[in-house]
């Protein structure tokens, strides 16, 4: 195994431009609906709207994703302007805590207590806990599915070896 793994870790671009591209259609499809609306709403037979909550409603799923599109705006200038990369040495794990965080948060090996992989909606995560709290790694932020799982099972062996060291 090397010495140092480092990949990486942004957004993908492509992915940013079909997240905006999709909910920027959300937003202007509901923000249509909701100045052209003249009529209530009911939702599952349960929730039902006069034609003034019904615009209220629209309103303010076009404003979520509105916001959707802001989002992956940010996440794509971040991704292109500031690029931060994943580290793994022998002595210390270096990582973005959030998408858009300026410098990486740093663990000393021997402070990691816990390396968990959990899956959401067919989406990766490789949670470390630490001892000053967790850093969450997204697969779909590293180059791909390899890179994951080689960051994965070094970060696995040499958080052993530094605890049993």
């Amino acid at each position: 195994m090397a010495d140092i793994l480092e990949y990486p870790y942004k957004a993908k671009p492509w992915m940013m431009l079909a997240v905006i591209a999709f909910f920027g259609a959300c937003a202007a499809g509901m923000g249509y609906m909701a100045v052209t609306n003249d009529r209530g709403l009911i939702l599952n037979r349960i929730f039902t709207f006069s034609v003034e909550e019904a615009t209220i409603f629209y309103w303010c799923i076009a404003a979520v994703a509105a916001l959707f599109v802001v989002g992956a705006i940010f996440a794509l200038i971040a991704g292109l302007t500031n690029p931060m990369t994943v580290r793994l040495t022998a002595t210390e794990f270096s990582a973005p805590k959030h998408g858009f965080a300026k410098k990486p948060t740093a663990i000393p090996l021997h402070d990691i207590k816990e390396i968990a992989i959990q899956t959401v909606q067919k989406q990766r995560f490789m949670n470390i806990y630490f001892r000053n709290g967790k850093l969450s790694i997204a697969q779909s932020m590293l180059p791909n599915s390899e890179a994951f799982e080689k960051l994965h099972s070094g970060l696995v062996a040499k958080a052993k070896t530094q605890k049993s060291g």
